[in-house]
């Protein structure tokens, strides 16, 4: 993890208001030095410094990466319980002041948390290994005043701590923290396997979590790493049929078979925010048009139109896994296409709808694509209208605007 030299300050803790609204102004593309001075504006100048040591991914160019935290404070939003708990883990793996004064003052042997050593100011002392006494002070006082703020310790009464694991929030902090982990091993193991990873390493209470507890969850991976996609993806119907008018799919955690979660790769997808949002502007623009938004247990969505049937898949993406998302997306509409040919007709626009538009260096994707009969299509970055870079089809006039 994270080197000494390279901890940020832990004497400095804005409120938590200042940190989501600077978060919030961090567009695709955007500088550090441009947030250094919009934050000296319109928020507060230390909060640029405090967020790159705990949240942010910067390039070597400095440029913002629009990474999957980014993505899950977009489409989730940052004040979401999920995204607090995100925000609260990485910071702890990435920082060892704040990841050893939970292991070894607030969790218990069992690593369940005790209030009452959260609350004590005498645990300052354990930070003055890095601090000055009166540092080691404010540094204890602000790492309960994030968590309290954040929603994870919750004061009244006796008190009471809220990092429960049932809404799979631990996959998403996992993927996050591993993309700034330089080990290779490491990060592979924090992406194929997160409850193991800190199981190995007794850092179960790092989730108020006894080992037994998060053992029950050995087994949860993250489809967006390795996945081994044969066990994954379910088998498709022998005989396709017209799929069902499209609605939104209500967030849900993994399905609990004998103590592991057992994922269905199409599914847990769809799940997702940020795709729900892909397929709810795909699926407004089609119904303005006055056209039929359909689905099935594997397309997400298609529609016909008087130049063609449109089928199109959606892929939440960062900068860190777009080349990879738009792989797979190709490869699924390729074998949707085909399979469900009497379904969809002769006449068929292949579409790939991302979430954000690919990176400079990747902007070949979008012609390469078009070779293959795939249109790449993308959300406006801070607004709703899907964009393209592409020729536009005759299907998809009224419905995507030029980029």
């Amino acid at each position: 993890m994270a080197k000494r030299s390279s901890l940020g300050s832990l004497t400095k803790e804005p409120p938590l208001a200042t940190l989501d609204a600077t978060v919030r102004a961090i567009t695709p593309g955007m500088r550090y030095d441009a947030l250094l001075a919009y934050a000296a504006k319109n928020t507060l100048d230390v909060v640029p410094g405090l967020l790159a040591k705990r949240f942010l991914l910067l390039d070597s160019s400095n440029v913002i990466v629009y990474d999957r935290f980014l993505s899950l404070a977009s489409t989730e939003g940052i004040q979401s319980p999920r995204v607090r708990k995100v925000m609260y883990l990485v910071w702890a793996l990435r920082d060892e002041r704040v990841r050893r004064f939970i292991l070894e003052r607030v969790a218990d042997r069992d690593g369940k948390w005790k209030i009452s050593a959260l609350r004590s100011k005498a645990n300052s002392k354990f930070l003055e290994e890095w601090l000055q006494p009166s540092s080691a002070k404010k540094a204890r006082s602000n790492i309960e005043f994030f968590l309290q703020e954040t929603g994870i310790y919750d004061p009244k009464g006796s008190g009471s701590i809220h990092l429960e694991l049932d809404d799979d929030w631990l996959l998403e902090a996992m993927q996050v923290a591993a993309q700034h982990e330089p080990d290779p091993a490491k990060r592979a193991a924090m992406t194929s396997a997160p409850a193991e990873f800190l199981v190995s390493r007794r850092w179960h209470g790092l989730v108020n979590a006894t080992l037994q507890e998060l053992g029950s969850i050995v087994g949860l991976s993250l489809p967006e790493g390795e996945p081994l996609e044969d066990t994954t993806i379910e088998l498709i119907p022998s005989k396709p049929g017209r799929g069902k008018r499209w609605a939104p799919t209500e967030p849900k955690a993994g399905r609990r078979r004998g103590g592991t979660f057992q994922m269905n790769y199409v599914a847990y997808e769809r799940a997702g925010r940020a795709h729900q949002l892909l397929e709810a502007l795909m699926a407004e623009a089609a119904t303005g048009k006055g056209y039929e938004p359909l689905n099935n247990e594997n397309i997400d969505l298609y529609f016909e139109t008087p130049s063609g049937t449109v089928l199109a898949e959606m892929k939440s993406c960062h900068r860190n896994n777009v080349h990879s998302q738009i792989r797979r997306g190709v490869s699924q509409l390729l074998e949707y296409r085909f399979f469900y040919r009497d379904v969809l007709g002769k006449t068929v626009s292949s579409v790939l709808v991302i979430e954000t538009p690919p990176p400079r260096e990747k902007a070949w994707l979008v012609e390469f694509l078009g070779t293959v009969g795939v249109t790449l299509i993308w959300k406006e970055p801070g607004g709703t209208r899907l964009v393209t870079g592409a020729t536009i089809p005759d299907s998809l006039r009224g419905l995507v605007s030029p980029a």
